[in-house]
């Protein structure tokens, strides 16, 4: 994967991390589906290949993420952006 690959999947693990951590006063569940539908929209569009070799970078992310909550959120973030098949 090229750097613009990595960096644009580490900055979409970053927003769903910060969504999904959120406190719920800050962010409404409504409203961060709101946000991700959109996205996992467009991400449905790429061929399996490409939904999948994104599920790997996210999972890279992941295994970089010190912090408990954010590393499970990131492991989650393929699921939630529904790249998983």
């Amino acid at each position: 994967m090229t750097p613009l690959e990595r960096t644009l999947a580490r900055a979409l693990t970053e927003i769903v991390i910060r969504l999904d951590l959120s406190d719920d006063d800050a962010i409404t569940p409504e409203a961060t589906m709101e946000v991700l539908e959109p996205v996992i929209a467009l991400l449905q569009d790429l061929p399996e290949q490409d939904r999948k070799a994104l599920a790997d970078l996210i999972n890279q992310c992941a295994q970089e993420e010190t912090d408990p909550d954010r590393r499970l959120t990131a492991w989650e973030a393929p699921e939630t952006l529904d790249l998983l098949l």
